[in-house]
């Protein structure tokens, strides 16, 4: 029987050689730094595209609610979860293309354009190895080794900025900020619209109670009009008159 070991590293090995799973892995390869930030930003997007369903079926299905406000309720956390996602998106892709210029503006007197900082670092590096002793690296080297570290601080800076920009400015920031008078506009809107929908339910009501029985009436109408009948008759009925003489 074979080991658990030797099951789940086949398994493994044959999801590796899925051909989605190997461009994945092909693209951490050629740029980390675009594909870490790209896999955050979907697990968080992603996340909250879960979030925004269970909050919505929850509304709708939410006994605590009354029934005529659930479908109010589920529809501002909808809005309020494609907010949330929109922004997010909005603002990690607009910091993206905008954080290198950002970059190069903070750190002008490390990494600037014209080389003076490199050249001037270059000088002390080649002097100090010099008076070590030691072999005297060549400026393309230094130029090379000075270019990685510039594109390892510039990505980790458009890292930390994108992501911060996305969960942070857009999520805590702007959508509470956009999110919440629109809820009181929808929610005014809303209860705008059950009043009138009440108002119109009362006064169908009232009219219903003012409105005169028509059976009732008849009824009484019929009674009235025989008890007329019921007295001309006897005021007409000669033998009834000249009986009650008699009995007189």
């Amino acid at each position: 029987m074979p080991s658990v070991g030797s099951v789940s590293s086949r398994i493994i090995g044959s999801i590796t050689n899925l051909k989605p799973v190997q461009k994945c892995c092909n693209f951490f390869k050629k740029d980390p730094e675009k594909a870490i930030a790209y896999s955050t930003i979907a697990s968080v997007v992603g996340k909250d595209g879960i979030g925004c369903y269970m909050y919505v079926k929850q509304s709708l299905n939410n006994e605590k609610i009354p029934e005529d406000k659930r479908k109010f309720v589920a529809a501002l956390d909808l809005t309020n979860g494609v907010l949330m996602i929109a922004a997010q998106l909005a603002l990690f892709f607009g910091i993206r293309k905008l954080n290198e210029p950002l970059f190069n503006k903070i750190f002008n007197k490390t990494f600037d354009k014209a080389g003076q900082v490199f050249k001037t670092i270059a000088t002390q590096i080649r002097k100090q190895q010099r008076e070590a002793g030691e072999t005297v690296s060549r400026k393309l080297t230094l130029k090379k080794e000075y270019n990685k570290i510039r594109k390892d601080c510039l990505d980790t800076f458009k890292f930390v900025t994108e992501l911060a920009a996305a969960t942070i400015i857009a999520k805590r920031v702007i959508v509470p900020f956009i999110a919440t008078p629109l809820a009181q506009k929808v929610e005014n809107k809303m209860g705008a619209k059950i009043e009138s929908k009440n108002k119109a339910n009362n006064k169908s009501e009232k009219s219903e109670d003012v409105k005169p029985d028509k059976t009732k009436e008849t009824a009484q109408d019929t009674k009235k009009i025989a008890e007329e009948k019921s007295s001309e008759s006897d005021n007409t009925n000669l033998l009834k008159k000249y009986t009650n003489k008699v009995n007189k």
